[in-house]
């Protein structure tokens, strides 16, 4: 009788902390939502819309659906992480772009008065000690007042010029920041923040056989999962196979996009550990990958095929960039 007396009660005590474990977690997942420090208003309200319905969730949730809520959690917190570090970035790019654009101004302001200037106040210096000599009596009612009156219109017009200047001055660098801008993303892949095609070409376009490896990636399974859940996904799916890949390669790897499907790594031989065996990254690469779809976790299978480019030796740039182009052909 006391045995089950005891099972009893460690059953209720049990019971009892499973009840308290499960509502601290759904506190959790509504305090994550309430208490989310609002950035923008495309990131913060989808972000407590996807943790509230989740919470809905886990309130009378199975033991599966609770099994799967972690997965969902970790990947809204790790998105919305993601995306709020991309946003931040940007203010503070922002903040740096008008701190130095505020410097560009004071400075233009002030900047000594042009030769010209010197020599208008000069002359009105001279025409000032006219007016004030004895000669110059019986004219000084009238040329006082004229030379102050360029003086002051000298000084409107200096002002004016420096603003002027300074405002050139903003706009030429806003313009080359833009150009800069522009030239970054012409040879960065958006997805993946690889090199484009262009530019792992004109890379090879540096190379000789022997100076570096070469290894050729083709991913199966991103045009399908474009098609079925659209190109947000795809982008997001292909971005964590980016950082899979940047992470197994050795940090000396330049690392380029190819095509949609076709990636292509190469390291110099002389500074790069040895090559990792080509199975090897496939393997670690063909997992499924867990990306987010309207506050949800899929879970997309990808197989990735890995081998590493065979260049003849003597063979020149032209050779090099021929052999890896029928090798994605």
């Amino acid at each position: 009788m006391i045995s089950i007396q005891q099972s009893l009660s460690e059953l209720e005590k049990s019971h009892q902390l499973h009840t308290l474990a499960a509502d601290c977690y759904l506190a959790a997942i509504r305090n994550m939502a309430h208490y989310a420090v609002d950035l923008d208003e495309t990131l913060t309200p989808p972000h407590r819309k996807y943790l509230t319905a989740l919470a809905a969730e886990v309130e009378e949730a199975t033991p599966e659906v609770l099994a799967e809520s972690r997965s969902t959690l970790r990947g809204l917190l790790r998105d919305y992480r993601d995306r709020a570090s991309q946003y931040l970035g940007g203010l503070r790019e922002q903040l740096s772009s008008t701190a130095q654009t505020l410097q560009e101004m004071i400075e233009a302001l002030s900047q000594c008065d042009s030769d010209h200037t010197v020599k208008v106040r000069s002359a009105l210096v001279r025409l000032r000690e006219v007016a004030g000599s004895p000669q110059g009596s019986g004219v000084r009612t009238l040329l006082m007042p004229l030379a102050n009156a360029i003086e002051q219109s000298l000084e409107q017009i200096r002002k004016h010029h420096q603003f002027t200047v300074s405002q050139f001055q903003t706009e030429l660098r806003m313009l080359h920041s833009r150009i800069d801008s522009l030239e970054t993303a012409s040879a960065i892949d958006e997805a993946t923040k690889f090199s484009n095609r262009r530019f792992i070409t004109e890379y090879l376009g540096s190379l000789s056989s022997g100076t570096a490896w070469f290894l050729v990636l083709r991913i199966k399974g991103l045009a399908q999962a474009r098609a079925r859940y659209g190109p947000a996904v795809a982008d997001d799916l292909v971005a964590t196979f980016g950082r899979r890949l940047r992470n197994i390669l050795p940090k000396e790897a330049v690392v380029g996009r190819w095509g949609e499907q076709d990636f292509l790594a190469a390291a110099p031989a002389a500074k790069a550990a040895e090559p990792i065996p080509a199975q090897r990254v496939a393997d670690h690469l063909s997992t499924p990958y867990a990306c987010m779809l309207g506050g949800k976790v899929v879970r997309i299978p990808m197989e990735v095929n890995a081998d590493y480019l065979a260049i003849a030796p003597g063979s020149t740039a032209e050779q090099i960039l021929a052999r890896v182009a029928e090798a994605f052909g």
